[in-house]
């Protein structure tokens, strides 16, 4: 049986741990060693983290970093720092079944294929009402092989440097860019995956998809791809700027029929979009209603400034983040 290493990058996740952790425990393939690469957190994540390696000595693996090289970042020093056969790079916020690992790596063993990932996450978190106005209860691409994955065999990994960090909350596609090897979907295999169910996970999530939203839409679509961001920042932009404009239209109080039209406009594009975002998990019409005035248009308010933010920054600092050192130099705190 091949020996495995899980990769779990976490960066403030004391929330998420627990479970993620004692999922992976009750794993029915047991030849695992989990490694958590602690990114810089500032909050009780090592400290809890600590607690599993106390307990569970040969299987769980502490590797703290002092700054926070991102997803990519981390799962590579995961990696360079890995004593298995076979990687499993996941999130500190998931939880797996019983069988995730053994099915997850079980056409890499048959000799199959180099790369596999899973069908189906499950949204762990739907009871939020932030969650709730996301509209999402499964996410499933319904594809028979995926351009990121979960599993790799680590040779194969580590021969071709890994993924690239400066591509931050994008950086798992960069495997693909890379090789333009695709995963195998292993169809029986899924887990739960929590939303980001705060106003300030919201803004942090889509900061980091403007980030690097230029360079992946350029490096996947070339001069179309900038089109195509274009208009996702004008729709977002509409979004950030809709109820200000309308607050504020007393003030301004503007006398030409094109700056009348462009605010009705704005405000009209805004309330269209905010009707037809699903909503799920209403216990009650007063609920229902709730969601619908309050927390959907703040949801589209604080992922616009999120996104608008990062691509801002992108813009003055550069469409990619400027690369760390290569993760076989980083040698971080046992």
């Amino acid at each position: 049986m091949p020996y495995v290493s899980i990769i779990i990058p976490a960066h403030n996740e004391e929330r998420h741990i627990d479970k993620c952790l004692e999922s992976l425990l009750a794993q029915d393939y047991q030849d695992i060693e989990i490694i958590v690469v602690d990114n810089g957190s500032n909050d009780n994540t090592p400290k809890i983290v600590e607690r599993y390696v106390e307990r569970f000595g040969d299987k769980v693996k502490l590797l703290r970093l002092e700054r926070n090289l991102g997803i990519g970042g981390g799962r590579n020093v995961g990696a360079f720092n890995a004593s298995g056969d076979i990687l499993v790079l996941v999130d500190a916020d998931m939880v797996f079944p019983p069988d995730y690992i053994r099915k997850l790596i079980s056409p890499i063993q048959r000799g199959e294929a180099l790369l596999t990932t899973h069908s189906t996450e499950y949204v762990a978190n739907v009871a939020s009402p932030w969650v709730k106005v996301q509209g999402q209860i499964i996410r499933s691409g319904g594809k028979r092989v995926g351009e990121q994955f979960r599993a790799i065999q680590r040779e194969f990994f580590i021969r071709h440097g890994g993924l690239d960090p400066s591509f931050q909350y994008h950086a798992d596609r960069t495997f693909f860019y890379k090789t333009g090897a695709k995963a195998i979907v292993v169809e029986d295999a899924y887990c739960y995956h929590n939303n980001p169910d705060t106003a300030k996970e919201i803004f942090r999530r889509n900061y980091w998809i403007g980030r690097t939203l230029l360079a992946v839409m350029l490096w996947e679509h070339g001069a179309k791809g900038l089109l195509y961001a274009t208009a996702t920042v004008l729709i977002r932009l509409v979004d950030l700027v809709a109820l200000p404009l309308v607050v504020a239209w007393p003030v301004l109080q503007p006398t030409t029929p094109v700056l009348n039209a462009l605010i009705l406009a704005a405000l009209l594009v805004f309330t269209v979009l905010t009707l037809r975002m699903r909503i799920i998990g209403a216990e009650s019409a007063f609920e229902r209603l709730k969601l619908r005035l309050i927390y959907a248009p703040a949801y589209r308010i604080v992922r616009a400034a999120g996104l608008i933010a990062g691509v801002l920054v992108s813009l003055l600092r550069g469409l990619r983040v400027k690369p760390q050192t290569p993760p076989s130099q980083v040698l971080p705190e046992q």
